[in-house]
This record gives C-alpha cells, sequence and structure tokens, in this order.
C-alpha cells in the first residue's frame, strides 16, 4: 500500500502536535520571583528565572518531590538561595577572588529564556546569561552561559561556558542539589569506593581514600575525586534511589550540616542531602581559550527500590 507524502507529513504534523498537547508551560509567581512550570508525560518541573534554579522535580508516578527547599525560603530580595538545584558559576564554593560571595553570581542572577523544544522523548527548556554591569565588578570578562533543562525519562542538565572575551578565563563550577530524602540516617551513597578524598574544612589535599558506602549522618564536606562517573543515594525510608551521571566535572561534593544551621531548623537537616557534581579548588580550573567552550553535563535518574552500586 502506497501513502503520499502529503498524507506522511500530515502524518508527522500530527504527531508533533501530540507531544506538544502533552507538554505544559506556565511562567508564575512565587517568593516574588518568576518560575516556570513545566509538566509533561514524565513528571514536573519548577524553574526559577532567579539563578536557573530547578526548585521542584516531581517523576511520574511518584508523590515525593525528589529536591528539598526549606519551609523557611524566602528568594525576594535576598541572596538566599538553599534547596532545589543551585547553579554554581563562574566559581565553586569559596573559590573565587577574595570577598566575593561563595559559590560565585550565576546563582543569584536572572537568566533569560531562549528558547523550548518538544520531542517524543521530552521537553527541553534553555536559559541564558550574558555579562552585565553587575557582574563585570566581580568579574571582569565577557562569556555566554547556556543552561539547558530536559525533563524525559531522565532528568538532564547541561551547563556551556562559551567564553567571548579576548583573553583567556579560568573557572570553577558545579550544581548543588539538595536531594530530599525521608531521612539522613536511612540514606546510602555508593559510587565513591576507592576516590581519594580530603575533608574541605581542614584541606583541600585528596590525601585519603574513602572505602565502602557513605553514610551521610553527621556534619560533611567532604570533597571526592572521581574514579567512577555514576553515584547512587539510596533512601531506605522512601524506597527510592537517586542515579547521577555526568561528564564534564571532576569532583562530588558531599556536604551536610549539623543541628540548625541558618535558615534551616535542626528537623529540616535531616531530610536532605547535597550530592554535588563539581569542579572546585583553584588548581583544578578549567582555562578557557577566546572562543573556547565547556560544558558539565548531569542525567539524574529516580527509580523506586533501592539499590547498590560500588
Amino acid at each position: 500500500m502506497r501513502v503520499s507524502r502529503s498524507r506522511l507529513a500530515m502524518s508527522a504534523l500530527a504527531a508533533v502536535a501530540a507531544v506538544q498537547a502533552v507538554a505544559k508551560v506556565a511562567l508564575i509567581q512565587e517568593d516574588g520571583m518568576d518560575m516556570i512550570m513545566l509538566s509533561n508525560r514524565f513528571g514536573s518541573l519548577k524553574v526559577s528565572l532567579r539563578g536557573a534554579q530547578v526548585r521542584s522535580y516531581k517523576p511520574a508516578g511518584m508523590t515525593e518531590d525528589v529536591l528539598f527547599v526549606p519551609k523557611t525560603t524566602t528568594l525576594e530580595g535576598t541572596k538566599d538561595d538553599r534547596g532545589g538545584i543551585p547553579v554554581c558559576w563562574p566559581w565553586f564554593g569559596r573559590n573565587g577572588e577574595p570577598g566575593t560571595e561563595s559559590h560565585g553570581f550565576a546563582r543569584y542572577s536572572r537568566f533569560e529564556v531562549r528558547g523550548q523544544k518538544e520531542s517524543d522523548d521530552g521537553t527541553t527548556l534553555t536559559l541564558g546569561l550574558k555579562p552585565t554591569d553587575e557582574t563585570r565588578k566581580v568579574w571582569p570578562y565577557d562569556f555566554d552561559l547556556e543552561y539547558t533543562i530536559r525533563l524525559g525519562a531522565t532528568l538532564d542538565l547541561s551547563l556551556r561556558t562559551r567564553n567571548t572575551d579576548a583573553r583567556p578565563v579560568k573557572i570553577t563550577e558545579g550544581l548543588h542539589p539538595y536531594w530530599r530524602v525521608s531521612d539522613r540516617r536511612k540514606v546510602r551513597v555508593d559510587g565513591l569506593d576507592g576516590c581519594p578524598y580530603c575533608f574541605a574544612d581542614v584541606s583541600q589535599v585528596a590525601d585519603q581514600t574513602w572505602k565502602g558506602t557513605f553514610v551521610p549522618n553527621g556534619h560533611f564536606d567532604h570533597v571526592f575525586t572521581l574514579a567512577k562517573r555514576e553515584q547512587t543515594i539510596s533512601d531506605t525510608g522512601w524506597n527510592r534511589t537517586v542515579i547521577l551521571r555526568g561528564s564534564g566535572y571532576s569532583k562530588i561534593v558531599i556536604w551536610t550540616p549539623e543541628g540548625q544551621f541558618e535558615n534551616l531548623a535542626a528537623e529540616e537537616v535531616l531530610h536532605f542531602v547535597c550530592v554535588e557534581p563539581a569542579t572546585l579548588f583553584r588548581p583544578d580550573a578549567y582555562t578557557l581559550a577566546p572562543g573556547e567552550e565547556h560544558v558539565l553535563s548531569v542525567s539524574i535518574a529516580v527509580h523506586a527500590g533501592c539499590r547498590r552500586h560500588l
């Protein structure tokens, strides 16, 4: 049976229309900030244009949010970015120039919406940041930062830095996810066995080697030099596993405070674990020549059930 080209074209258009009908995108105001609400057959997201910060992620069929946001959070007129997935750029932690904000300025800068694309395997939102008079006060370079967020069977995040300056630039960077958990005493992190590490509170030299599973019960600011490209966060309380895979970063940071911390109540501290793909410490910074690009990419898979991957 022959099918005409026009009928094939109409079928293709109908398929695209069906995909677009499934995805829903809306701009809302929350905590005094513009947020993008995105949902499709794979789940839902909430993204703040301030810092391009993913504030909520619920895969389809799951009742508990994957990301933690403090009950007392307020973004309006502040630089408070705890919760969700902050973007740390063009430096991570205290690796900027003396006197600059920790984790860089991208986390509190307003990103522009550059595009949205639908396909049968998900919805992609593209956000971007370019230099302003304010950013040049703390980092006097031209750049183009583009962040793509794809909601599909996995949540895929990609941060592309392009040096548009006439000079080389150095960057450290990372994503700082606050993974929501039932109780961090019931959490296990695997995929770090055999990795050199340091406790960043006291040293930047990875002169120890981690053995076995990591149990994040207490205060940690541990920086692991990656030997493996997959880490799992297993939560026996909710019988859920988050799996991280990625490229373009050299470290995994595990950070947890203990007791009451800033605007976090002591009981809230037990309900998140930060497992962060990053490149940090100045000796490990990426040097980008004029016109050169670097991409940090992370794929996040969430599954019912707990698994161990050593």
